[in-house]
């Protein structure tokens, strides 16, 4: 079987962050974020969460009303969802962008995950654990 991707990156395992390891985490940039981030990448996760300094930055209203419950390993929390862009940096070939819906909340004490509605069924995706290789492609 042959795929095709239009971009290629490189995944860590075990980034120890202070809300505990990214088991898998990829590098994305969020919008109009300068630097990209190592972000978790699961999919488990219902949606994408932004920490709440990252969605501040971006100018998401944290004081909005909350009209969305999710349940974490933090507990339940209440937030809002929102649509961003997520770019998946590509070290080989093109970058690629999803226009991600994210769940943003002041009470999200974890890092910066990537789930599955939203945004990972919107991307056709790939790892080569044999070199640590993620491959990508817009839909």
């Amino acid at each position: 079987m042959n795929q095709t991707y239009q971009g290629k990156s490189y995944y860590w395992s075990d980034v120890a962050q202070a809300s505990g390891n990214l088991v898998v985490a990829v590098l994305c940039r969020v919008a109009d974020l300068a630097e990209p981030e190592a972000a978790l990448f699961d999919t488990a996760s219902h949606w994408c969460l932004l920490p709440s300094s990252v969605a501040a930055a971006l100018g998401c209203d944290l004081e909005a009303v909350a009209d969305t419950q999710l349940h974490t390993r933090f507990g339940r929390l209440s937030g809002q969802l929102v649509r961003l862009p997520l770019y998946f940096m590509a070290q080989e070939g093109k970058t690629a962008e999803v226009d991600a819906t994210w769940f943003v909340s002041p009470e999200w004490p974890g890092p910066m995950v990537i789930g599955w509605k939203g945004c990972l069924e919107r991307l056709r995706f790939g790892f080569d654990p044999n070199d640590d290789s993620f491959y990508f492609a817009e839909m």
